[in-house]
């Protein structure tokens, strides 16, 4: 079984082909693009596209080759190698093109290709919608257009995988293999070796953040909180994380007291898991304990807009207690995100999803 990883270059691409391989798939993550976070994927074409000519016509080569040699495509829902039509859209004769070659194909969501505002409001306030000043252009927006697709993407694939908040805008989808896995063996484990807060408290309590999207995250909630807090003489600073490269990114996490994840969106990101497998506590918001993996043994500390400031408050007057949520996040990740816990999830998830197709 030839099995390629593909499309949106998001780093956990190559994680989730090693995890495959481990089912004995010949399994690879194959882009065409990459961005600042990272260039570590098996097959990166990215060099080509920067030339004039065949930067233009490699999606189609690479398209024409995966229905030549490919037996199971895997990429998220915006896209695969082919050039999108629409926005945050697949290319049709792609989707048509695998059915037609009897290719697996299996998409996985990520958010912004799946999300629509009219879906997002009704789950309440806050959202991720409450104050985007990206209409129509950070998600899929439009509710028709979101269920159109949906049901022509359920339809087309072999199957369609979501999680948390993701799983309100798929239905039909598989939303019970958690697909952001952490290689906590990578770089023969030293970079994702945990680093448990001190509990030292002669200096600031160190919050680190990284908006990659300040509406969607709540930025502004934290900044307001961090800001009122030191103005009353409490010790505690802030820190941005924003369009570092992932090994950077992950330094300045290890320098943290707590990772503060998001309060709009309702669910956690793989910010968040990165940090606990750095052995790190985690403030996020949760609209639903059924989003979550094991959910009575995820130590995320649960917050909203309101209550952001005095849990910081808390932490530094209960400097002991980070270590102990940092222990439990580590023991979390590894026990529910490695990526030997996502490949058994991985096959079942696979496994089922062939057999209600056949």
């Amino acid at each position: 079984m030839r099995s390629y990883w593909t499309g949106t270059p998001v780093l956990t691409l190559p994680i989730k082909a090693k995890a495959e391989r481990m089912l004995g798939v010949d399994a690879r993550s194959l882009v065409l693009d990459t961005s600042y976070i990272t260039d570590r994927f098996d097959i990166n074409l990215s060099r080509w596209r920067s030339l004039p000519v065949v930067g233009r016509l490699l999606p189609y080569a690479v398209f024409v080759w995966l229905c030549m040699r490919a037996e199971r495509i895997h990429s998220f829902c915006d896209r695969g190698v082919l050039p999108q039509i629409r926005h945050l859209q697949y290319n049709p004769l792609e989707l048509f093109a695998y059915r037609v070659f009897r290719i697996e194909h299996f998409l996985w969501t990520y958010g912004a290709d799946v999300r629509s505002r009219h879906a997002t409001l009704m789950l309440g306030d806050p959202n991720c919608c409450t104050d985007c000043r990206q209409v129509g252009a950070a998600c899929v927006c439009d509710e028709a257009t979101r269920v159109r697709y949906a049901h022509n993407l359920v339809r087309n694939a072999t199957a369609v995988f979501s999680m948390g908040d993701m799983i309100e805008y798929v239905p039909g989808s598989n939303a019970e293999t958690y697909f952001w896995p952490i290689d906590l063996d990578a770089d023969a484990g030293a970079k994702y070796r945990p680093s448990f807060p001190d509990g030292d408290d002669s200096r600031p309590l160190r919050v680190v953040h990284a908006p990659n999207h300040r509406d969607f995250k709540g930025t502004k909630f934290l900044e307001q909180a961090v800001r009122r807090l030191v103005d009353s003489g409490v010790p505690i600073e802030l820190v941005m994380v924003h369009k570092v490269p992932n090994e950077e990114a992950l330094r300045i996490y290890r320098t943290a007291d707590v990772i503060f994840d998001q309060c709009m969106i309702g669910f956690h990101g793989y910010f968040a898991l990165e940090a606990m497998a750095l052995g790190k506590p985690v403030m996020c918001f949760i609209r639903k304990e059924s989003y979550l993996l094991a959910p009575d043994e995820c130590p995320i500390v649960r917050i909203d807009t309101l209550s952001i400031g005095a849990t910081l408050s808390r932490f530094v007057r209960e400097r002991s207690r980070l270590r102990d949520l940092g222990v439990r996040g580590r023991r979390y990740v590894e026990r529910h995100y490695s990526v030997e816990a996502f490949s058994r999830r991985l096959e079942v998830g696979l496994c089922l999803s062939r057999r209600l197709n056949s």
